[in-house]
């Protein structure tokens, strides 16, 4: 197994304003710099003349899978959580930092979600990352990582894709596109990279199995063998059509 460290996070929030205008904005202001932030997904709902006011946060994390080549048979997704108020979490697909990685966190990301569409619901149209969860009001663990597990998209994502980028979403009101009922903070807490040393950041654990020739070839492991006929055993397919 490997773990893979993301190399660029941060959250973007909206608000508050009027639901519509939070849940689907386009762009809100965008934040790389903490370490740690106890709304790193949340909702906000506050009483506003006769009616209710909302602002939103959503957290993004870029992984550099270029490294990878052959089949991700195996992967978790681990998020570390310091506080947790009512939340709800669910990890999804992105196209944030420039769909690449090439690009610093912006407000424009805040939207950049795979399947997102103004005034629909996710559930169907999003590529679920999180094969865990949705993490539900207490079981956001507030001094641990959360194992979010991870689903055949992402193995698949990180096999086939120089990056992958996540976003982490509210799931009760956000994903769902449903407003709270009351008001109040429905948030958990994320810790990132910035934070000091990798203990604590986000991270992939996987497993990537062999690429090339697999086989014993005349007694021989295959994991003893570096060449057949001075090709690499990496790049040899099959050997006398087996």
């Amino acid at each position: 197994m490997a773990d893979l460290y993301a190399n660029l996070d941060g959250h973007i929030s909206k608000g508050p304003t009027a639901w519509v205008s939070v849940r689907d904005g386009t762009s809100g202001t965008a934040d790389s710099s903490l370490n740690k932030n106890e709304n790193g997904v949340s909702v906000y709902a506050v009483a506003a003349g006769r009616g209710t006011n909302y602002s939103v946060t959503r957290t993004f994390m870029h992984f550099d899978t270029s490294g990878i080549s052959g089949n991700v048979s195996m992967a978790k997704l681990f998020v570390r959580g310091f506080s947790s108020n009512n939340g709800s979490v669910i990890a999804v697909k992105s196209d944030a930092f420039g769909g690449d990685g090439g690009t610093a966190l912006a407000g424009a990301d805040y939207d950049n979600i795979v399947g997102f569409s103004a005034g629909a619901s996710l559930a169907g149209n999003a590529t679920t990352y999180s094969s865990n969860g949705p993490f539900l009001t207490t079981g956001w663990s507030v001094a641990a990582y959360n194992n979010m597990g991870a689903t055949s998209d992402l193995k698949s994502d990180m096999q086939n894709n120089d990056s992958v980028i996540v976003c982490l979403m509210d799931y009760t009101n956000d994903y769902l596109n449903t407003p709270p009922g009351s008001t109040g903070t429905f948030s958990s807490g994320i810790v990132y990279s910035e934070m000091t040393g990798t203990g604590n950041d986000p991270y992939i654990q996987y497993t990537e199995d062999a690429s090339g020739y697999t086989h014993d070839v005349m007694g021989v492991a295959a994991a003893s063998i570096g060449e057949i006929n001075s090709v690499a055993i990496a790049n040899v397919g099959k050997v006398i059509g087996v």
